[in-house]
């Protein structure tokens, strides 16, 4: 079955992991979206919440009154912040936190390649001590966890900065913010996922 696994983080977030690798006729991003539709309802147990995004991008988790996989649904109801969501995807795979509401999260997945070698120059600041390509993806893809963490910021890339690289986990601070978060992660064969939850966070005054 392509739903990997779903693990309970915290008394109040979840994860759920899905390998994309069944048959499916449509778009990339069809497939996206009805897998994604997919892992929420299995995560949940309830058919009838669907995902809608806002004008940035971001995810929401609604009730809607109509719902296709291939197509986008009819919203009827947003119900954020009583579940909040965070969804990434990369090529095979597609990953997703869901909190209930007293946790946000960010979360992402990153194929393992030696792409990120030629795109290093835009993300890392001289600060930063990666060295090997794999430290460089594990870098990236954890900013990119942050950057949903701290949506409201709408972070730079250098306005996150490593502390520190840990077994299965790492320090990020929020510049701006000057708040340092633990961000989890772990390597496949496939893949490096990084994600973090935290108490909910308030906008700045």
């Amino acid at each position: 079955m392509p739903l990997t696994e779903i693990r309970q983080l915290t008394a109040h977030t979840r994860l759920g992991l899905w390998r994309m690798d069944e048959p499916f006729e449509g778009t990339a991003r069809q497939r996206e979206r009805h897998t994604a539709a997919l892992l929420l309802t299995a995560m949940t147990g309830d058919p009838s919440l669907t995902i809608g995004h806002e004008s940035s991008g971001k995810p929401y988790i609604a009730l809607s009154s109509e719902r296709s996989s291939l197509t986008s649904p009819h919203i009827s109801e947003r119900i954020s912040p009583v579940l909040s969501l965070s969804i990434t995807h990369t090529r095979g795979w597609l990953a997703m936190l869901l909190s209930d509401g007293e946790e946000a999260v960010g979360i992402d997945i990153e194929r393992l390649s030696d792409r990120v070698e030629r795109i290093a120059s835009r993300f890392i600041r001289p600060d930063e001590a990666v060295a090997t390509t794999n430290e460089k993806l594990l870098l990236w893809s954890a900013k990119e966890a942050v950057y949903k963490l701290f949506s409201e910021d709408n972070l730079l890339f250098h306005d996150m900065r490593l502390l520190a690289i840990h077994e299965h986990h790492l320090q990020m601070e929020n510049v701006r913010r000057q708040v340092v978060v633990d961000v989890a992660y772990e390597f496949t064969a496939d893949y490096v996922l990084t994600y973090v939850c935290r108490p909910a966070v308030q906008q700045p005054k």
